[in-house]
């Protein structure tokens, strides 16, 4: 026996191959002809080839896909892990820097050095800034940005941030106009660090890409409805503009208002994508109009809620310095760091104040100062030798003495991993403040919690 392949065509028959099995007569094999006469039989067959390939590419497309994800969030998160770790490395020098720049004003200088002394403060100040916009997009990223909400005067936050456009508009000849439409005595309720934020970015983006000409910033309050306020932010310039095809993409990360080349000026990428992300959180809004060649206009709504006018004691900031010293006179405060730039730094903020004090640089050392002594506060870095500031406060928690227990602990640190206050409150801390700081917002945190009840007191800036 052997196999035949036979093909044969009838009208109104499928023609097909068939194989089959013939058996030999006189040596001449005789071919058996299979024809089907009704396509559909292979309608149900061709239907199972055709699900079985869909499936086929479904899964390997859903693997593809899943492969894409999977590399492109590592990828993503690599990229934020980087950013976190850069900034939080950075802050630490960056707060020495800031720090003894500061403490040099106390000091007598002649014109010279205050022109640099200026200089020094004035770049620190710019690397303070893009540190903290990278920490803030990050921490957005991940999804742990989160507001503050305390009362704020909208008319200070935005004089504050257009008195230090003025001087860049100044410098770069441009004419800057800044109006205030509403009450100036209006408190609200809500994060003002951050909008003054979104405010300077926007003044910085528009300075920075405007060659000739003027800048506008108008803030504009609403009537008050159901306990809210609408404040509209809208700034405007006569820079380069923006190209239609990019408008879309404007609020992205790292992206860049124009195309590289020579001499042009560039940012960072990061803040209109920063302001997106501030925006967002108070669920806002935000809008670009511009024109290549003639500027651009951006627009930001955002609501808050309207306060009473508090009854406070306005103070000079001289006023303010001499306070410092009077409040914290013979206070005693024990501070932990590992960074000996750290520990000189409030060494010279802390003798200035009058204050006693001890310092440690690790946790194990600092608790067992805590032990044998009755502090009035205790400043902790988180990352430490020997015993973590977080470990240094869950003992001090756990102290048999109730006043000891509840001495109030502030966490000065470097280390972002917990961007917001009530992670600190969680672990047991009373208060936290970020690398870098100023003296003056140092002291603002430890009056927070030092002062008495009664007094109400308001630093004009």
């Amino acid at each position: 026996m052997y196999r035949s392949v036979a093909f044969e065509h009838t009208p109104f028959t499928l023609p097909v191959f068939v194989i089959v099995d013939v058996i030999p007569v006189n040596h001449f094999s005789i071919p058996a002809v299979i024809t089907v006469s009704d396509p559909s039989f292979f309608i149900p067959v061709l239907s199972v080839f055709v699900l079985f390939v869909a499936l086929y590419y479904i899964w390997y497309l859903r693997k593809q896909i899943m492969y894409i994800n999977r590399t492109g969030k590592a990828l993503a998160d690599a990229r934020v892990n980087m950013i976190n770790n850069i900034s939080q490395e950075v802050r630490t020098p960056l707060n020495a820097i800031i720090g003894f720049s500061e403490q040099l004003h106390y000091t007598t200088l002649d014109g010279t050095q205050r022109e640099m002394l200026f200089s020094i403060e004035n770049a620190a100040g710019t690397l303070s800034r893009m540190q903290q916009h990278f920490q803030e997009l990050a921490w957005s990223q991940r999804g742990e940005l989160q507001l503050d909400t305390y009362p704020f005067s909208l008319y200070k936050i935005f004089s504050s941030i257009t008195e230090k456009a003025l001087v860049q508009t100044s410098a770069r000849q441009l004419i800057f106009e800044a109006v205030y439409d509403g009450d100036k005595q209006l408190q609200v309720a809500g994060d003002g660090e951050r909008l003054g934020r979104l405010i300077w970015i926007l003044l910085d983006n528009a300075i920075r890409y405007t060659d000739a000409g003027s800048i506008r910033c108008q803030l504009k309050i609403d009537q008050e409805f159901a306990g809210e306020v609408k404040v509209q932010i809208r700034v405007s310039d006569t820079g380069r503009g923006i190209a239609p095809e990019r408008q879309t993409m404007i609020f992205e990360q790292y992206l860049h208002n124009t195309v590289s080349q020579a001499g042009s000026v560039h940012g960072t990428g990061i803040g209109l994508a920063l302001v997106k992300a501030l925006i967002d959180l108070h669920h806002g809004e935000i809008q670009v109009e511009s024109t290549q060649g003639k500027g651009s206009v951006f627009t930001c709504n955002i609501s808050y809620r309207v306060l009473p006018v508090p009854q406070t004691v306005i103070i000079t900031q001289k006023e303010v310095e001499q306070l410092t010293g009077q409040f914290m006179k013979g206070r005693y405060l024990l501070v932990a760091d590992d960074q000996e730039m750290n520990l000189a730094l409030m060494d010279k903020i802390l003798t200035r104040w009058q204050c006693r004090f001890d310092k440690a640089a690790d946790g194990a050392v600092a608790y067992e100062l805590f032990v044998n002594n009755n502090y009035d506060m205790v400043l902790l870095d988180l990352q430490m030798p020997r015993m973590t500031g977080l470990e240094v406060v869950k003992r001090i928690r756990e102290d048999k003495e109730p006043l000891k227990a509840h001495i109030p602990v502030l966490a000065l640190t470097a280390d972002t991993t917990m961007p917001g206050n009530q992670e600190f409150i969680d672990a047991g801390f009373d208060d936290y403040l970020l690398k870098p700081f100023r003296e003056r917002e140092i002291y603002n945190v430890i009056i927070r919690h030092l002062r008495s009840e009664n007094a109400l007191v308001k630093i004009a800036h």
